[in-house]
């Protein structure tokens, strides 16, 4: 039999499952600065309210509005209401235990049923959004822009949300609000910036990062907006410059190692890379990008305890992912754990809802070169097939496979025929042999034919 290697199969298989499983799956590459929203603006008012934004965050966390002068006007029970609920957000971020967004919730609206102040309308937007409830916060956010438009918070924060729930040109014409009526801001710039990174407009996205820059020459996002151009734009040296300046600004933040690690990687360096990755997940064992490209790596040298100890991390932050649960049943087969590679494979094809094509090949080479069972090989090669399309299937090795499975089985079946018929001719001789030999007879001589027996 002259099938792939075990090693390069695997390989094979692996790279397709990460590439080409869908959404979650596939740890693949982040081509964006954008991140899912991590934290949140201090509220309007409060004493810790010019904290910078949170590296990598979507959400923002610039200064925002001081406490409006019209607070002046407000009965004392509105301002005493007012201050406590900026004082109960400080407090629980000095205790630093999570915020509790539903309290907040219940202060601000305290506040508003004294009075209309849109500073507590847009906190009020803030505790809204950090709760899920986007629709609400939405029309926080426009109702305090609208009160006040000069509150350049509320205009900002809805580019966020509008961002968040994947409404691009939305947030996209918000921000394109701020950057016209605050030209001052950096925020706004910054994460037009990164969706102009995103939609592959390059020079738009280096000039707003520049711009964001000149306002707020610390700012991370812009920084990190400008790594991502010098790096498409192959310009790897200056990446990495930018880069090292960037980690001097927040040490903190994990997707610069993570930046730095990509762009070592693509200079051919690959040691070099695994370090930054590694140093990513230090400051953030659960930073998910540093994660998937050091699974890539121990798939591509075939360092499979390495593939099993990422694969297995990543599954606890997301156990829904098929293709990573794809890469697990191949780090088990390779060390020697076939069972329980199949029951990995079974959860992929679960989890995938059969549209994991490469885990019928995995499993077909499991099972013709682990098991000796190329009948149920075949029909896993054939389920492949079907899943993967004709133009798949030919860039593959599962027809070379077929091949070889279907010659095994037809040898297999002529050696059972050739065995039975040696098993005949045997039977067939040993029942000549028991007969025994025939009595010899006289030369010329008829042998005795026996008289009939009278029945009396």
């Amino acid at each position: 039999m002259t099938a792939l290697p075990q090693r390069a199969a695997a390989l094979l298989l692996l790279a397709a499952a990460l590439d080409c499983a869908g959404g979650s799956a596939g740890p693949t590459r982040p081509k964006t600065t954008a991140a899912p929203a991590s934290s949140a603006p201090a509220p309007a008012g409060s004493k810790t309210a010019a904290a910078p934004a949170a590296s990598g965050s979507v959400a923002e966390k610039a200064a925002p509005a001081p406490v409006p002068t019209s607070l002046e006007a407000l009965s004392p029970r509105g301002q005493r209401l007012f201050a406590e609920a900026v004082a109960a957000h400080d407090d629980l971020e000095k205790q630093k235990v999570p915020m509790d967004w539903a309290l907040l919730e219940r202060r601000w609206r305290a506040v508003l049923d004294e009075a209309e102040v849109p500073e507590a309308r847009y906190n009020l937007g803030v505790a809204l959004e950090q709760q899920g409830r986007l629709n609400e916060a939405r029309v926080e956010y426009q109702r305090a822009r609208a009160e006040k438009p000069s509150l350049r918070q509320a205009a900002v924060n809805l580019g966020v949300l509008l961002e968040r729930a994947g409404d691009l040109a939305g947030a996209q014409a918000a921000y394109a609000a701020v950057v016209r009526d605050f030209p001052e801001d950096a925020r706004a710039r910054e994460r037009l910036a990164a969706l102009y990174l995103g939609a592959g407009q390059l020079d738009e996205a280096w000039r707003l990062a520049r711009e964001a820059l000149l306002r707020d020459p610390r700012s991370v996002p812009a920084n990190k907006v400008m790594i991502r151009v010098a790096e498409e734009r192959k310009q790897l040296d200056l990446a990495k410059l930018i880069a090292l300046r960037t980690a001097k600004l927040d040490p903190a933040d994990p997707e610069i190692p993570f930046l730095t690690g990509e762009l070592l990687k693509d200079q051919g360096d690959g040691a070099a890379a695994e370090v930054q990755l590694k140093k990513a997940l230090a400051l953030d064992p659960h930073f998910l990008p540093a994660r998937s490209a050091l699974l890539r790596a121990a798939v591509r040298s075939g360092r499979w305890s390495a593939v099993l100890e990422n694969a297995q991390a990543l599954l606890q932050d997301q156990p829904g992912d098929a293709a990573v649960q794809m890469a697990l049943g191949v780090a088990l087969r390779h060390t020697d754990k076939p069972d329980e590679a199949l029951a990995a494979y079974a959860r992929a094809e679960e989890l995938s809802g059969g549209k994991l094509a490469a885990v019928y090949l995995a499993r077909g080479v499991l099972l013709m070169q682990v098991k000796n069972a190329c009948e149920p090989a075949l029909e896993e090669f054939r389920k492949y097939a079907q899943a993967a399309g004709p133009v798949a299937t030919t860039e593959s090795p599962v027809l070379k496979l077929q091949r070889e499975c279907e010659a095994i089985l037809d040898e297999n079946r002529k050696a059972v025929e050739a065995a039975r018929e040696m098993q005949k001719a045997a039977e067939k001789k040993e029942g000549r042999a028991a007969a025994g030999p025939a009595p010899p007879a006289e030369d010329g001589a008829v042998p005795p034919t026996p008289a009939p027996v009278e029945v009396q």
